[in-house]
């Protein structure tokens, strides 16, 4: 078991989703509370089904300052406090040249991927700050976050966003005692990867059989992550295992960044 979340509260943003679900699951299973938030409330009621007791489904739209303060209120007066923040929620972007990118696209993905990340950290940094023990906060961002490719720059620029805000809030809430990381995944086999995939391969002039079967040879462990090893790093940073982890981009992508 790892030290610090057995009896803890923690906040999953996107927790219908692949990783979202993967780290509800890991940190139940470490005794932590659940407070699962998604708008995808089919999702969430068969979450709740599979893990039964210590979690609470809350239906909201992370990007919505009300709805993130409620769901952050939700987690206090269920289960007393917020230990833990997995800032989750996110969205692929439409694979485009930037010079036939589409503002919609680019307002929803940076609404979901960093605003969402903001208006959470905040609500976080402001309960976290009256406990005795802290908090720990955890942003998913990507490899994109650290480098760049064609046609999905509206996605690469908004997982460099989040990484930015991390790298600024550490600074802000160590003397908090609210310790501050990235979880930087490479590919993960989850719904999200399929879109990604066929918009990339039609791009370069290929299937998405064909750009799957490419990228996974240009991983040196030759395959996509599976959601519950993104979820272990995670679990791993929001524990006190790694008490001196602070401001640091953990990414987990089976050799293929750097």
């Amino acid at each position: 078991m790892l030290k610090g979340i057995a009896g803890r509260t923690a906040i999953v943003t996107g927790a219908a989703g692949g990783i979202g679900s993967a780290t509800c699951r890991r940190l139940h299973a470490e005794g932590a509370n659940i407070v699962a938030v998604d708008l995808d409330q089919a999702g969430l009621d068969a979450l709740v089904a599979e893990l039964g007791d210590r979690i609470v489904a809350v239906r909201a739209d992370v990007t919505n300052p009300e709805q993130t303060e409620a769901f952050f209120d939700t987690a206090v007066s269920t289960f007393g406090s917020v230990d833990m923040f997995h800032a989750n929620a996110g969205v692929e972007s439409t694979v485009v040249p930037v010079a036939n990118f589409d503002i919609a696209d680019w307002q929803k993905v940076f609404n979901v991927n960093v605003l969402s990340a903001f208006l959470g950290a905040s609500a976080a940094v402001r309960r976290m700050a009256t406990q005795p023990d802290g908090g720990k906060i955890v942003f998913t961002a990507s490899i994109a976050g650290l480098k760049g490719d064609p046609g999905v720059s509206v996605y690469v620029a908004s997982k460099h966003a989040v990484i930015g805000l991390m790298r600024s809030l550490m600074k802000e809430t160590g003397a908090l005692g609210i310790r501050v990381n990235v979880v930087a995944p490479g590919p993960v086999e989850t719904r999200m990867m399929r879109p990604l995939e066929e918009g990339l391969a039609a791009l370069m002039g290929t299937d998405a059989a064909g750009f799957q079967a490419a990228l996974s040879t240009a991983i040196p462990l030759a395959r996509y992550a599976e959601a519950d090893e993104i979820a272990a790093t995670a679990a791993w940073l929001l524990s006190d295992e790694v008490p001196y982890m602070h401001g640091e981009v953990v990414t987990v992508g089976g050799g293929l960044y750097p």
